[in-house]
């Protein structure tokens, strides 16, 4: 009997740790209020931006972990995108959080794209630790806390201006000819 037991405990955990979800907001519009932006130059909707979130070892994502940036006016290179749930790791875990723009004129995903960038929240605990009424709480906002985050600029990738300088350098051998 105590076998028996001991097994049903087990898969009682097991199942408690696959169904674990912490959560975090997508919102850099409060707080310090950490913009994306394109040379300097806060984003606008009109710049196609795109960000992704990942969080590795996450058996999933349930939310918007990839979109547009929409907000204009005092609000450009902010994000606004509710809540995300990381499946798979339980609300107070520390998690590494990984935020990622690109310029989607420059590539259709981050890794085709030549003005991207990326940072990373090292540690970020999530949000959504249930108490002992077996209510959830709320997401940690991705934004503040011991780790910060200050915002993105995209660049061009050093190889953008290396084509560029060369595409000048042949036109101008060709000219002198």
């Amino acid at each position: 009997m105590n076998k028996a037991i001991l097994a049903a405990v087990a898969v009682v955990a097991t199942a408690a740790s696959v169904c674990a979800q912490g959560t975090l907001s997508l919102n850099s519009a409060t707080g310090a209020k950490p913009r994306i932006t394109v040379n300097g130059v806060n984003a606008a909707p009109a710049d196609n931006i795109f960000v992704q979130v990942l969080v590795p070892g996450a058996t999933s994502l349930t939310g918007t972990d990839t979109f547009a940036l929409t907000l204009t006016g005092a609000n450009q290179g902010l994000f606004s995108k509710g809540t995300l749930i990381v499946n798979g790791k339980p609300g107070g875990s520390a998690v590494d959080v990984v935020i990622r723009a690109w310029d989607k004129d420059s590539g259709d995903t981050y890794d085709t794209a030549t003005v991207k960038s990326t940072t990373t929240l090292a540690g970020f605990v999530l949000g959504g630790v249930v108490d002992a009424n077996g209510i959830a709480g709320l997401p940690n906002s991705i934004v503040g806390g011991a780790n910060g985050f200050s915002g993105l600029n995209l660049v061009p990738e050093p190889s953008t201006y290396a084509l560029a300088a060369l595409g000048l350098g042949g036109i101008l051998f060709l000219r002198r000819k």
